[in-house]
C-alpha cells in the first residue's frame, strides 16, 4: 500500500497538547480489581493505561514486562491503539471483554467565536448526520475508535436550554447548534452536509433550521449529494430503484426532486454557502449511478432544474470518477478526489475554470468499522494525530477553498471535530486539538 504521513520512532513527535480550558481527571491509581466492563479510557500515559487495563481484565497488577512492552509499542508503532492493547490482553487471558469508553476530561467546555482571519482561503468540511445515537445506526461505541460527546447518551453539551440534555442525534437542535458553534470556533466558513436522501425527507432538517435561526452569524451550509443510497434495500421501494443514466432527463428529475430540491427548500438562502457567488454542491460517486460515461447530461440537467426553481445556477464540484464522461469537462465547475491518502500530495487540487480548490482527508481509523473486534496492523491507514492536517493547511494557503473530509465521520475515523478520546503518540490530545490547528492556520496563515 502507499506510504502515508506518520511520525517515525526517531522523529520529533507532534507538540504535546495545550490543555487550555480542558483539564484531565486524576490518573488511574485506584484499587486493582477485575471489572465486568473494561474501560478503555482509564490511564493517561501508556504505562498507567496498561496497568489500568490489566487490572480490569485480570484483577492483578500488570507485570513490569507487560507494561514496558506495550508502552514501548504504543509510543513507537503508529498504528497501535488503546483498544488494540485491551483486546490483545483480553485474548491473552482468554477473556471475552465488554468495553466502555469514559470521558477522561473533567468537563466538556463551551467553545465559541471565530478566530480573527488572516487568510483569503475559505475552509469547509463534509458533515455526516446519518446517526441514530445512542446505540443505533453508526453509533455503536465499539464501532468507532474515538467518541463524540452524546454518542453514548444525552449530555448537557448538546442541550439548548439550561439543564437540558440531548444525544448526538440529528433530530436534536442541540446536535446542530453544537457542531455549528464548534466549526465556527475552528475557523470554518461552512459545513457541507453529507446527504443520502431519506435523512432529509419529511422536513427532517427542521432542527438544523432552528439551530441556524438561534445563532448570531452562524457559518454557512453546503450540499453534498452522497449517491450511495440508490439501490439499497434499507429505505423502501423508492430508493431500491437506481436512476438510469441512459435517460438523463428522468434520472435528473428523480435525483433533483428527492434530494437537491428538498435540501435547499428547507434552508433559508441566507444560510447557503456560495462559491463565486453560487450555491456550492459536491456530487459524489459511490458506484451506484451507471453508466458513468453518461453523467455529463445528468449534471447539466440538475443544474438547469435548480436554476429554474431557485433563480441561480449552483457551482457543482464533481467526483473525478464521473469524468469517465469526457463531456463532464464542459459541465462541471470543479472536480475532487475523495480518498487522498494514495496520492503524493495527500490532497487533490482542482484548477478547472480558473479556480483553485483543494480537497483532503487528514485523519483515518476505520478498523473498528471495517473489521469489528480485530486489532490494527501496519497495513492499516491509521492516522491518529494532527501531522497531516498541519501539512495540508500549510500547503493549501494559496487555494481559494479547502474542503476537509470529514468533520465528523465516527466509524471511518476521519473526524476532526470535538471528540473526547483522541490519543496519539502516547498522550491524550485535547478534544478540540484538530479544531485548534485549523483556527491557528486561519488566523496566522501557517
Amino acid at each position: 500500500m502507499p506510504s502515508i504521513d506518520r511520525p517515525r520512532a526517531d522523529a520529533p513527535q507532534e507538540k504535546g497538547p495545550s490543555y487550555g480550558p480542558f483539564q484531565l481527571k486524576p490518573d488511574f491509581a485506584g484499587t486493582c480489581a477485575r471489572a465486568d466492563v473494561v474501560d478503555v479510557n482509564l490511564g493517561h500515559t501508556p504505562e498507567s493505561f496498561v496497568g489500568a487495563a490489566h487490572c480490569q481484565i485480570t484483577g492483578q497488577p500488570a507485570p513490569a514486562e507487560v507494561v514496558d512492552r506495550w508502552a514501548k509499542r504504543m509510543r513507537e508503532a503508529y498504528y497501535v491503539r488503546r483498544i488494540d492493547v485491551v483486546r490483545s490482553l483480553c485474548a491473552e487471558h482468554k477473556r471475552e471483554c465488554k468495553l466502555a469508553y469514559s470521558d477522561p476530561w473533567k468537563a466538556q467546555v463551551e467553545l465559541s467565536g471565530a478566530p480573527e482571519r488572516r487568510t483569503k482561503r475559505d475552509i469547509g468540511a463534509v458533515f455526516m448526520f446519518f446517526f441514530d445515537c445512542p446505540g443505533g445506526t453508526n453509533c455503536g461505541m465499539d464501532w468507532a475508535n474515538t467518541h463524540a460527546p452524546g454518542m453514548e447518551g444525552p449530555t448537557s453539551l448538546l442541550g439548548v436550554k439550561s439543564g437540558e440534555r440531548a444525544p448526538y442525534h440529528p433530530s436534536q437542535v442541540g446536535f446542530w447548534r453544537r457542531e455549528l458553534l464548534d466549526a465556527k470556533y475552528a475557523g470554518l466558513q461552512f459545513l457541507m452536509l453529507n446527504t443520502y436522501g431519506p435523512d432529509i425527507a419529511d422536513g427532517k432538517l427542521k432542527p438544523l433550521k432552528q439551530a441556524l435561526d438561534s445563532l448570531d452569524s452562524p457559518i454557512k451550509v453546503a450540499f453534498f449529494d452522497d449517491t450511495w443510497t440508490w439501490g439499497q434495500p434499507y429505505f423502501g421501494d423508492f430508493w431500491k430503484k437506481k436512476p438510469d443514466l441512459q435517460d438523463p432527463d428522468a434520472a435528473a428529475k428523480t435525483i433533483y426532486e428527492s434530494k437537491w430540491k428538498p435540501f435547499y427548500s428547507q434552508i433559508d438562502k441566507a444560510h447557503w454557502y456560495r462559491f463565486g457567488g453560487r450555491p456550492f454542491v459536491y456530487f459524489y460517486n459511490s458506484g451506484t449511478l451507471e453508466p458513468r460515461s453518461k453523467t455529463a447530461p445528468l449534471v447539466a440537467k440538475l443544474k438547469s432544474l435548480f436554476k429554474a426553481d431557485f433563480g441561480e445556477e449552483p457551482f457543482v464540484d464533481v467526483d473525478v470518477a464521473y469524468f469517465d464522461d469526457p463531456a463532464m469537462q464542459q459541465v462541471a465547475d470543479a472536480k475532487f478526489k475523495w480518498m487522498t491518502f494514495d496520492i503524493p500530495q495527500r490532497r487533490h487540487r482542482s484548477t478547472m475554470n480558473g479556480h483553485v480548490i483543494d480537497h483532503a482527508m487528514v485523519k483515518w481509523d476505520a478498523v473498528n468499522r471495517d473489521r469489528p473486534g480485530q486489532t490494527a496492523n501496519a497495513h492499516d491507514r491509521c492516522v491518529k494525530g494532527g501531522q497531516l492536517l498541519e501539512r495540508v493547511l500549510k500547503e493549501s494557503l494559496d487555494a481559494e477553498l479547502l474542503i476537509l473530509a470529514t468533520w465528523n465521520d465516527l466509524g471511518e475515523g476521519t473526524g476532526i471535530h470535538r471528540n473526547y478520546d483522541y490519543f496519539a503518540d502516547g498522550q491524550w490530545l485535547v478534544p478540540h486539538h484538530f479544531m485548534q490547528l485549523i483556527r491557528a492556520s486561519q488566523s496566522g496563515g501557517k
